[in-house]
Formats: structure tokens, C-alpha cells, sequence
């Protein structure tokens, strides 16, 4: 590891401009919370997480600030190496647990305390009464996150911003999140073009389309259970369902192709859709005119091979409720020292998950903002200062 390299990453700060440019894009549709999510560790989660919490404290709204899991410490678990902290304001709201509230550098007045009990105790939701730093786990189950950030809402926080700790996908679920933003950098592969293609698989299952079949309206995603299992086919009568009741999709899956009629069904999946059911669906000739759908796309655990495959045998893969990808950061710095040059990568993960808007937090660049072409500091390359 170069430790210069490392010092840099976690020393560096955004500008104001900017943490308030990345907050603008994450609110302007409206949305009253946003899920920051992480493609691996040390993509710059956190301080994509801290430039939105100051650009959106620095516009007058009122923030809120949880975590699926845990996030702020001095040293990454894994990994042992310095991690940006979280930084919060005098006024903001965050829910963690209490042993980590007694560590904080920020001084905190507790507030409400909540039903929800971790190994580290029990979880607080605190106002921020003196800046400062503080580690966040505020549950670790969807139902958890979703009630304390419900607390938060209820005492005044205009916005939340959930901090998407790595393997906790829900927390980009649409029932959690109205909007998500995306981490990624040198870290996901070791050559530009490998980082590219991870973000753009990524981006592309997050970007999901919605089922928009009339059948919709018969069903009620809120009931369908892991074990659901709906089959939708076309008969002389109509559009004919037939329910199943499974252990897992994951196990059944060889029983899930055999029920279909033939290819050209719509599966609506209560669970999650694992690749085998793919793979099965391609190798029985099932693939082609057929749709899968699951509740959202944190649902979907098949590998981007599996995907492509099924999809080029003319599948689809569909979703009851879409995630709002808002943006994608970038962070061009490894912690092992390896570096690619900032708007290199930029440009590459613009040109790639083009139209989302693409930000590099510390270099202050940004690409695919709506009404510019590129902009580096407070220029526009081709228009009026931004």
C-alpha cells in the first residue's frame, strides 16, 4: 500500500460547491431519501455519503442519517486501513447504536429510543448538538432501517441518507430509498476497462425496467412471500396464473421450469432470482418471449453472464418497483496505490452509463449534468459558467 496515496484519499475534502451539486441531483426529483451504495469497500461510499449530508445541510434541509449495517469506523474491518469518517453538523438526526453513540466525536442528545436492539445496543436516534464524527449501524434488516429513518421523517428530517454498507443491497430497495447513488473507482478491477464493465453490469441491473403488463393490476406485491412463485401464461380463455409455493426459487428451480407451459410466460418472483433459474430457463428453450419479474432490483442475484445469456435467447428481466439511480461517483484511487487518471475515468463511466450524472467528489468534475457537456471546477467546456 502507498500511504501517501491512502493519507490523500481520506484527507482530501469536496468543495462546498460540489457537495451542494451532488446534493442538488440526489433532491431535485424530489426525493426524501437516498441510499448511498458502494460497488466494493474503499470506492469512496463515505465521502460521497458526507458530500451530499454537507451540500444538502448547506441548501437549509434538514438531514437525517442512517446505515444498513455499519459505517464511520477509524480502520475498515476488512481491511484495516483508515476510513474516511462520517462527519455531521449541529442539528442533523442519526440513529446508531448506543456503544457507538459513547464514542463519538460529535456530541449527541439522545432522543428516541427504539425497539431495535444490536450487538452493540441499542439503537438511539440522537440530534447532533455539537459537530463531530460518529460511527453509524442502525440495523441491519430492511424492516429496522425502514423504521428508524420512518422516526427521523416524523421528528423533522427533510431528507435521510441511508449509508448502503457493503452486502446490504436493500438498502437501495425503493420501500427504503427514493433515490440511489452509486460508488465506484480503481478499486472494483485492476485496469480501466475492468472497472468500466463492473459499473456498467451494475448499473444496469439497477436500472431494471418496470413490468407494465396489464396483469399488474390483479397482483398485490405486498403479500407475495420468499416461497411465492406466479406463473402467467396465455390460454384460449386469456391470460391463465397459476401459483406455487416453493422452498426457495434457488432450490426449486429445476421444479419452477417444469410447471411452464412453454416459453413466452411471465415468473413474478416473491423472492429473489437466483442464475440457476436463468440458466434452467435458457437450457429448456423456456428463455425466449419470457419475462421474469421481482419486486425490485435488489432482488436480483444473477451474475451479469447469466443475465446476458438468457437475455440473448430473448428473456426479460422486469421489476414491480424501479430504483432511481440519481447519480454515480467515482473515485480514481486505490488503496493498494494504484491510480488511474480522474477524468480518464470519468469520462469513461459518463460515456458508459450515459444520461446519469457522474461525479468525482474531490476532483470537483462532474459529466452528464442535465442542460451542460462537462464541467471542471465552475466551468462549463462549451457553455456558460455552472
Amino acid at each position: 500500500m502507498n500511504p501517501s496515496v491512502s493519507s490523500a484519499k481520506i484527507g482530501a475534502m469536496p468543495s462546498l460547491d460540489e457537495t451542494t451539486r451532488l446534493a442538488d441531483i440526489a433532491i431535485s426529483s424530489g426525493a426524501k431519501s437516498i441510499a448511498v451504495i458502494g460497488l466494493a469497500k474503499n470506492s469512496g461510499k463515505t465521502v460521497t455519503l458526507n458530500a451530499i449530508i454537507k451540500g444538502a445541510q448547506a441548501s437549509g434541509i434538514s438531514v437525517g442519517v442512517a446505515s444498513a449495517g455499519r459505517d464511520g469506523e477509524k480502520l475498515d474491518a476488512l481491511t484495516g486501513l483508515p476510513k474516511p469518517k462520517i462527519a455531521l453538523q449541529k442539528g442533523t438526526l442519526v440513529a446508531t447504536a448506543e456503544r457507538l453513540a459513547m464514542s463519538a466525536t460529535a456530541s449527541l442528545e439522545p432522543l428516541i429510543k427504539t425497539k431495535h436492539i444490536s450487538v452493540l445496543g441499542r439503537i438511539i436516534v440522537y440530534r447532533v448538538s455539537s459537530p463531530g464524527t460518529i460511527e453509524v449501524a442502525s440495523g441491519n434488516r430492511a424492516s429496522i432501517v425502514k423504521d428508524v429513518t420512518g422516526i427521523m421523517h416524523h421528528l423533522g428530517a427533510e431528507l435521510i441518507v441511508i449509508d448502503g454498507a457493503l452486502g446490504r443491497k436493500f438498502s437501495s430497495a425503493p420501500s427504503l430509498a427514493d433515490a440511489t447513488i452509486l460508488s465506484t473507482g480503481a478499486v472494483i478491477a485492476p485496469t480501466l476497462d475492468g472497472v468500466v464493465r463492473a459499473t456498467a453490469h451494475a448499473v444496469d441491473i439497477l436500472t431494471t425496467e418496470e413490468w407494465s403488463d396489464s396483469c399488474r393490476q390483479s397482483l398485490n406485491p405486498e403479500v407475495l412471500t420468499n416461497q411465492d412463485v406466479i406463473i402467467l401464461s396465455s390460454g384460449a380463455t386469456g391470460k391463465q396464473a397459476k401459483a406455487l409455493k416453493v422452498e426457495s426459487v434457488l432450490v426449486s428451480a429445476t421444479e419452477i421450469t417444469r410447471q411452464l407451459p412453454g416459453p413466452g410466460s411471465t415468473l413474478v418472483l416473491g423472492g429473489a432470482l437466483p442464475g440457476n433459474l436463468l440458466r434452467n430457463l435458457t437450457a429448456n428453450r423456456m428463455a425466449h418471449g419470457s419475462t421474469v419479474v421481482v419486486r425490485d432490483a435488489t432482488r436480483i442475484l444473477a451474475t451479469h453472464r447469466d443475465i446476458s445469456l438468457f437475455k440473448s435467447r430473448g428473456g426479460r428481466i422486469q421489476v414491480l418497483n424501479e430504483i432511481h439511480l440519481a447519480a454515480v461517483t467515482t473515485n480514481p484511487i486505490s488503496p493498494d496505490g494504484r491510480m488511474f487518471d480522474a477524468e480518464t475515468l470519468l469520462d469513461a463511466i459518463a460515456d458508459t452509463v450515459k444520461p446519469i450524472p457522474v461525479v468525482d467528489v474531490i476532483a470537483g468534475k462532474t459529466r452528464n449534468l442535465p442542460d451542460c457537456h462537462k464541467t471542471t471546477g465552475d466551468k462549463t467546456e462549451g457553455g456558460e459558467p455552472a
